[in-house]
């Protein structure tokens, strides 16, 4: 499959298994001994086609984190989605992002294993889920619900109140209780939006 060629159905569905066989993989032993042969395996195709739609491991690698935080946003802009009014969105889009990464099968395992690998998409400047998580907050609170000077700063402090929780675990919020990560919204995020906002 040549670079800028249209994707067809079938090379669509050969990437798609090639990337479920590396997140299954990424799942159970993380990336520290993550290979083409054993990605090839799992996805039941041969290695010259695995070389096909990616040149390495590195590429793999990439395209897996790429795909899967692309998913994790969209999941949670399915749930932002539901809600019309601003502190319901901001309370549960807050609580499927937290869930969302804490629950990842293959982040917790790669964070437990080989956490360096994941630096450059987490903690490295302009990291790509540092972009997408202001994003999501962009998504959750509407243009006009906060001065626009103060909008940016709200959304890297959810994005990095997120980003540290999960990186960070423990500790006495009880986040992980039933209703933790809505319960942390309301008592810490919705009071500091209210605050920005100046009464609009």
């Amino acid at each position: 499959m040549t670079s800028g060629s249209p994707p067809t159905t079938e090379s669509g569905d050969t990437r798609r298994r090639i990337l479920d066989a590396a997140l299954d993989l990424a799942s159970t032993t993380g990336l520290r001994k993550y290979s083409m042969e054993q990605i090839a395996r799992t996805a039941k195709i041969g290695r010259a086609t695995l070389y096909l739609y990616f040149n390495g491991r590195e590429a793999l690698i990439a395209a897996l984190v790429e795909a899967e935080l692309a998913r994790y946003f969209a999941d949670i802009q399915s749930v932002i989605d539901r809600y019309q009014d601003t502190d319901d969105r901001l309370v549960h889009g807050f609580a499927a992002a937290y869930r969302g990464l804490h629950h990842h099968p293959a982040f917790t395992t790669v964070l437990r294993v080989n956490p360096e690998l994941l630096t450059p998409y987490l903690i490295a400047d302009n990291s790509t889920a540092m972009e997408l998580a202001r994003a999501f907050v962009y998504s959750a609170v509407r243009e006009g619900e906060l001065p626009d000077d103060v909008r940016a700063q709200f959304a890297e402090h959810v994005a990095r109140a997120i980003h540290s929780f999960v990186l960070i675990p423990g500790g006495v919020l009880e986040l992980d209780s039933a209703d933790g990560p809505e319960d942390y919204a309301r008592r810490f995020l919705l009071p500091v939006r209210r605050a920005l906002s100046g009464g609009l």
